[in-house]
């Protein structure tokens, strides 16, 4: 199996990669309560999961994955046992001095795939920042907010209406799938801490949603490779018609 993780490399195979113009993933998540049934890694574990299995996928372009930033923004969690959050600068200064280090090393093209929503806001604007400040261009999507995946989660979803919630059905789905030994079924349902309906979670649903996920990314890694991604976030030039800027969905990838 070819090398898809940051620290297994070697000082010369990151040359070869910067030579090759590898994507970099930079996965996003958290550590924090997820119910009384699921493990306080599910956000970490969901992100890294997709992020290493669609590197594994592409073969005509190098895809390097950086360790996993496992605590993020989850003030809002800390009423709950397990949760570790950063503060707002320092999750922001943490990402801006991560970026700026694979960016150093000769790297253009960088990507956040973010697994925790309280960390979406966050990223967007710190990518603002880090252009700003850094002259570092990068893109970021939460893994659920890439097409197919969006609509494969609305298919499977029977009570949550494919919304991503909070150890709810869906999340409960893809630890069933991914971490099942981690997760107690005679717990799963609502309590405070829980947005959606985790006792209709099952393992195929899981095992669905994971592999929409991991082809919506890579699509949209071979077009961000090949270009065809920033050509579709520069919709804006007043040459753009209004039927284009309507069919522009940002941060969610469409790949169309």
């Amino acid at each position: 199996m070819k090398k898809v993780l940051w620290q297994e490399l070697r000082r010369t195979e990151f040359e070869e990669a910067v030579k090759a113009d590898a994507i970099i993933i930079i996965p996003v998540a958290s550590t924090e309560q997820h119910g009384n049934h699921l493990p306080i890694n599910t956000d970490a574990n969901c992100c890294s999961t997709i992020a290493q299995r669609a590197a594994q996928a592409i073969d005509e372009f190098p895809v390097l994955v950086l360790p996993m930033v496992w605590t993020g923004f989850s003030p809002h969690h800390m009423e709950h046992p397990g949760t570790i959050t950063l503060k707002y600068h320092t999750f922001v200064e943490l990402l801006t001095q991560i970026a700026t280090c694979v960016h150093t090393h000769g790297f253009k093209k960088i990507l956040f795939l973010n697994g925790h929503g309280g960390n979406t806001p966050i990223i967007s604007a710190m990518r603002i920042k880090l252009s700003a400040e850094e002259g570092i261009s990068a893109v970021g999507y939460d893994y659920w907010n890439i097409s197919p995946a969006t609509e494969e989660m609305e298919a499977v979803s029977e009570t949550d209406r494919g919304f991503i919630g909070h150890a709810g059905e869906l999340e409960t789905s893809l630890q069933l799938y991914l971490q099942p030994h981690l997760v107690d079924m005679d717990s799963a349902a609502w309590t405070s801490g829980v947005c959606g309906n985790p006792s209709v979670g099952s393992r195929q649903k899981g095992e669905r949603i994971v592999n929409a996920a991991v082809g919506a990314l890579v699509k949209m890694l071979r077009d961000y490779h090949s270009g065809k991604l920033e050509e579709g976030l520069t919709i804006w030039r007043p040459d753009v018609s209004d039927e284009q800027k309507n069919q522009f969905r940002y941060p969610r990838y469409s790949g169309d």
